[in-house]
């Protein structure tokens, strides 16, 4: 008996497996910085480590999360539309974002005016003459959106070439200088270049902009290693910290300061689009 207590007490203690917490990069932030005080709210709800993973694209983050690869992320609205039909993926909480911040979180479609395009039935017909910049793969506001829109016009438009830019300003610029003819982008740097230079926003046209979009929630993996419902719980009772963290790592949620719930009626609408060829 005794010897059976000191081999227990010699035995080193097993540190329990860190929780990964994940999103994807984007050049414009910090990421990792906007995680931190996630990651350690995650620490003490659940009393394990973490640690923060950051991938490339929303589509990777996607795939990590239907993969197993990240217990916690924060998703922006086209990783969690792929991403919320696999096993275990449940939204915990969505940022409060002000309204305003809200209402110009669209997608939009711009074209050189002297291109002669007007509509998106013209861009569609003209697709695989045309060059077409996008932001990232996985991108809502700079992808995904302009490729249902593009799609709903009845056809599936082959692109004589389709390359990202990596940041939705990258994307207006291959449009100002040339080096493309159609780019998909969020609203945001369309709308400073009018305010900040109308005669270059003249010559390009808006030919699509959507309706605004809700951000991406954050998503936990539902699993019984991963305790979801605490850190839920902490997200809601959460002082500002976090939410404001979060909140400098997206334009699209830019101000808010808490956390809400999930309204699974927002979301509805949203399906997974696939890339255009």
């Amino acid at each position: 008996m005794i010897l059976t207590l000191l081999a227990a007490w010699a035995s080193p203690v097993e540190t329990p497996p860190a929780l990964r917490v994940g999103t994807y990069h984007y050049p414009r932030y910090d990421r990792s910085v906007a995680l931190a005080p996630l990651a350690a709210l995650v620490e003490r709800a659940s009393g394990r480590p973490t640690e923060v993973r950051l991938l490339d694209t929303p589509e990777a983050l996607a795939k990590a999360l239907c993969r197993g690869e990240i217990d916690i992320a924060m998703t922006n609205l086209g990783a969690f539309v792929e991403a919320r039909s696999c096993p275990d993926v449940r939204p915990i909480a969505v940022l409060s974002t002000p309204p305003a911040v809200l209402d110009r979180y669209r997608g939009v479609l711009l074209v050189r005016r002297d291109s002669g395009l007007a509509s998106l039935d013209a861009l569609g017909a003209r697709a695989g003459d045309l060059r077409y910049t996008e932001v990232l793969p996985g991108s809502t506001s700079g992808a995904l959106v302009q490729a249902a829109a593009l799609r709903s016009t009845g056809r599936v438009p082959a692109f004589a070439t389709r390359r990202h830019a990596g940041t939705h300003e990258a994307a207006l610029a291959e449009l100002l200088a040339g080096r493309t003819d159609v780019a998909a982008l969020a609203e945001g740097p369309w709308r400073q270049l009018q305010a900040d230079d109308p005669g270059t926003a003249a010559t390009l046209r808006q030919v699509w902009r959507s309706d605004p979009l809700p951000p991406g929630p954050l998503v936990c993996r539902d699993q019984a290693s991963v305790p979801c419902a605490a850190v839920h719980r902490a997200l809601l009772d959460d002082d500002g910290e976090v939410a404001v963290a979060l909140s400098k790592g997206w334009s699209e949620t830019e101000g808010a300061v808490r956390f809400g719930a999930y309204d699974p009626a927002r979301y509805d609408p949203f399906q997974a689009e696939p890339p255009l060829p």
